[in-house]
């Protein structure tokens, strides 16, 4: 298999408007998931649909690019 030297994807995160930070939403596989796959699955992130409120919660969308710099690092 060969690697790609870049590869990028969006990711979808929620931000608590009152101070611009970052909102994590407790799972138990991963304790606080940041990362979301649509702004729709972040808004549902929580069953009590909190994060629905767009008054108290903005969805950032970001591209993360993943940059290959060293393919074997245990050699």
């Amino acid at each position: 298999m060969e690697l790609d030297s870049k590869s990028e994807h969006e990711v979808y995160r929620i931000i608590d408007r009152k101070d611009g930070t970052e909102v994590g939403v407790y799972s138990r596989a991963y304790h606080n998931e940041y990362d979301f796959g649509s702004a729709a699955e972040a808004r549902n992130a929580n069953v009590h649909g909190i994060y629905k409120d767009r008054k108290a919660y903005a969805i950032a969308k970001y591209r993360v690019i993943y940059e290959l710099i060293e393919p074997d690092v245990d050699a």
